[in-house]
């Protein structure tokens, strides 16, 4: 709930900066009971309006396929059919990478993942889903160190069994909306970690080229997938696994901040999807929004697994999108509840969003949903004097009581305490 009465960019900027595909249908039904919330003035619907380019694209996170236990994989799979099979209009799929296991599924001693039988038996998976795919390699997809001497000879296997021409791709799915694939390339070459999720300078070449060829201005619309997020994208990592080794965004250790400067750059990158950190849809910032951020006009999406030895938080979580020429629908296939599709963002294409100077051209609205049960999160934001208990004067021995700053015993009040080093609690 919005506890104070919010001035109008206040409303908008709060609803950006802290809705979730959580929470957001809340926080946004607030701010237009108001009567005075830039969402509603500026259109941001909980529908997508109808259209004539109808599309609908499946995305599937990390699957390291075991093939000593397929269950879940097969299961999500027909989940996925079933979703695709409700729908109209050009239909695609994608992996985001890591199609294997790491670990000795075969008995031989050697990892699977990134070998020519596992390469194989993903490719079989992948056609059974009976409509054009692609994939982006992750970390894991050049791992085939028993198997192959060098980076170049595994990538050769990895896009040989694919029928991929090269790591990368560009489809085109509706009239002026691209999907754009990138790859990671290396992993005994790596100079780093052989974990990062690195794009090599002749993919990155190939995208920019890419995007000042289908400009805003044009028209053109365009959807990213990788195997990990991008520096500046907010979405939720794992400091002690990933952030720690190097791993955890797109060329980590490698000018990773060349790609939140394209986003901002190129408005008609709408939105990017990411897999990489096993994490499920139920988090507050699985979903980043834009406006009032500096990450253009790009919603960051977080794709969860379907495999339960994936999972690090217990849910099985797929990723489908509907589309046409006016915006996107953002949906969870959760595998925990026979392949139920939860709407969690409406993405409403704009030129007219406008925080303060800024210019975004994506209206977002966020969905409430049950499965939201990590109360304990806390979700932060900028403080500011208006939040009803801002203690400035702390190193002067201020108290805080009832008296001045309202009634501390309701778990609701949130007090910003400055502390004499110039950090804030």
């Amino acid at each position: 709930d919005v506890r104070r009465q919010l001035t109008t960019r206040e409303m908008w900027m709060h609803c950006v900066l802290v809705a979730t595909a959580a929470r957001g249908l809340v926080m946004v039904q607030s701010h237009q009971q108001q009567g005075r919330g830039r969402t509603r003035a500026l259109g941001a619907s909980a529908t997508l309006p109808p259209g004539d380019d109808n599309f609908v694209v499946g995305i599937l996170g990390d699957l390291h396929v075991d093939p000593r236990d397929l269950e879940d994989t097969y299961e999500a799979r027909e989940h996925v059919k079933q979703a695709f099979g409700d729908e109209t209009g050009a239909k695609f799929l994608v992996s985001l990478g890591d199609v294997g296991e790491s670990k000795d599924c075969t008995g031989t001693g050697e990892l699977y993942a990134g070998t020519s039988g596992c390469f194989k038996l993903v490719r079989e998976y992948l056609d059974g889903f009976e409509v054009p795919f692609d994939v982006v390699g992750g970390n894991h997809d050049l791992e085939g160190i028993d198997e192959f001497e060098s980076d170049a000879d595994n990538l050769k296997a990895y896009l040989d069994t694919f029928g991929k021409e090269s790591p990368q791709f560009c489809r085109e799915i509706a009239p002026k909306t691209l999907l754009v694939g990138l790859g990671s390339t290396q992993f005994r070459d790596a100079p780093h970690t052989s974990h990062e999720v690195a794009i090599d300078e002749e993919q990155f070449d190939w995208f920019v080229k890419l995007l000042e060829r289908h400009p805003a201005s044009d028209d053109w619309r365009i959807l990213v997938f990788s195997h990990a997020p991008i520096i500046g994208s907010g979405l939720r990592v794992l400091p002690e696994v990933h952030v720690v080794n190097g791993c955890a965004w797109l060329n980590h250790n490698s000018r990773p901040g060349r790609y939140v400067n394209l986003v901002r750059e190129h408005p008609q990158i709408k939105a990017w999807f990411s897999g990489h950190f096993h994490l499920s849809h139920d988090f507050e910032d699985s979903i980043t929004f834009p406006g009032g951020n500096n990450r253009g006009s790009c919603v960051f999406v977080q794709t969860g697994v379907m495999r339960s030895k994936s999972s690090r938080d217990g849910r099985r979580h797929s990723r489908l999108v509907r589309g046409n020429e006016h915006g996107l629908e953002i949906c969870t296939v959760n595998h925990l509840k026979n392949g139920e599709v939860r709407l969690d963002a409406t993405v409403t294409y704009s030129d007219e969003c406008v925080v303060g100077t800024e210019v975004c051209s994506s209206l977002v609205y966020a969905h409430a949903h049950d499965d939201y049960d990590h109360a304990a999160w806390f979700s932060a934001y900028a403080p500011t004097p208006e939040d009803g208990c801002y203690v400035v004067d702390a190193k002067n021995g201020a108290v805080i009581d009832d008296a001045t700053y309202g009634d501390l015993a309701d778990l609701e009040t949130v007090c910003w305490w400055h502390m004499n080093s110039g950090n804030v609690l």
